[in-house]
């Protein structure tokens, strides 16, 4: 179709090849600092792309490779985008670019373009027969006294979440044995569970249960380790204990996301000398800085748990025991970066029923579930569970 163009427009047309861009022959001006106007007024042609970076997407810098959108006026058939001025917009550096005309499509975006985030890792991970990216593998590092190896057996009605029906989401992982449905007293049970002809469960499945029930379109892994009696300096680099509890994470380095580290110590410094109460919130520092120097993970939260506050018996709150290892509890979080405690009172975390002749501060199974609830949901208040 033939353009009629006035003489005024036949002089820019002919100053803006001589420039080595292309003018539009009437219209107004657009957004993204075109100065003469892209629009023009014939009824079909399309808009030339700018030399320098056109019109990207919204909030981006501008793709350099998207052409501007044709506006519903129509282009000039030979008018291309106007001249760009340099001091507010145009190439991609320069400041964001509008769409050409009233009602032109907008240009590619940039891939590194505003919004765009990360591209993923493009690691993979074979859980149970699916394939699963980095970033969808999410790993916990969880360990320490009998509370974790898992000693509660009540009540009835919670036993088939801990020991039946496992979740497509919520797996375990131990070296040797590889990738296995999450299940207690498997996560990480010791020879203990066993009270009184019931077996007896900890945490880790409840872990990963909930946390894939907050984010269902990822896979946690549960990498557990518990041990009776012990405390903190038996967990230390060089021991035994570190060794097992890090075979597992070590294999899955590279592999997975960690998102933490999840210990239950504290009531069981008194197995130790006076040197492990005295010393406690030291003896956190070096086994978690070590395990996050070994994973590459210098900022690896950690949850520790506060004082088993529902204790009854010799241990019980205002205990002799209680008043020496409590002030070093709370410490912890003052000594070790990323670190919180979590809550065991207001209301008190359910301790097990007395189904064996010792058992004083161990959780029951609703105990243990409600506990890393609120595990989950201080992680969230603290920005470190993202997987939502």
């Amino acid at each position: 179709m033939r353009v009629q163009t006035s003489s005024k427009s036949l002089m820019l047309l002919a100053l803006c090849a001589g420039a080595g861009v292309g003018c539009g022959v009437s219209g107004s001006a657009p957004t993204g600092g075109i100065t003469t106007g892209s629009a023009g007024t014939g009824s079909s042609g399309t808009a030339g792309a700018t030399t320098a970076g056109a019109s990207g997407g919204p909030g981006a810098a501008g793709s350099e490779t998207g052409a501007a959108g044709a506006g519903t006026a129509g282009a000039s058939s030979s008018g291309a985008a106007g001249t760009i001025d340099p001091g507010t917009a145009g190439s991609g550096s320069l400041g964001t670019a509008g769409a050409s005309g009233s009602a032109g499509t907008a240009g590619v975006t940039a891939t590194t373009g505003a919004g765009g985030g990360a591209p993923p890792s493009g690691i993979t991970i074979n859980i149970g027969g699916t394939i699963v990216p980095k970033e969808n593998a999410i790993a916990f590092i969880h360990f320490g006294h009998s509370n974790m190896a898992g000693r509660g057996v009540d009540p009835p009605e919670t036993r088939p979440y801990f020991f039946g029906a496992t979740d497509p989401h919520a797996w375990m992982y131990h070296s040797g044995a590889g990738f296995q449905p999450a299940v207690e007293p498997k996560t990480a049970g010791d020879g203990g569970n066993n009270i009184n002809g019931m077996v007896s469960g900890g945490p880790g499945t409840a872990l990963v249960k909930e946390a894939a029930a907050l984010a269902p379109d990822k896979y946690f892994i549960s990498l557990g380790f518990g041990q009776s009696s012990a405390y903190c300096s038996q967990f230390l680099p060089g021991t035994g204990y570190y060794t097992k509890l890090m075979a597992g994470a070590l294999e899955l380095k590279g592999k997975v996301t960690f998102a933490g580290i999840m210990i239950y110590l504290g009531i069981t410094e008194r197995h130790g000398t006076q040197a492990d109460i005295n010393n406690y919130p030291q003896c956190i520092n070096k086994l978690v800085t070590q395990i996050r120097s070994d994973l590459g993970e210098p900022n690896l939260p950690l949850m520790l748990n506060d004082y088993e506050m529902g204790t009854t018996g010799p241990l019980a709150p205002g205990s002799s025991f209680y008043n020496a290892i409590l002030p070093k509890i709370r410490m912890v979080p003052m000594l070790v970066t990323s670190s919180i405690l979590i809550p065991t009172d207001m209301p008190n975390i359910q301790i097990q029923d007395d189904h064996s002749t010792n058992d004083d501060h161990h959780f029951s199974l609703d105990g243990h579930k409600e506990y890393v609830r609120r595990m989950l949901a201080a992680m969230q208040q603290k920005g470190w569970f993202p997987w939502q």
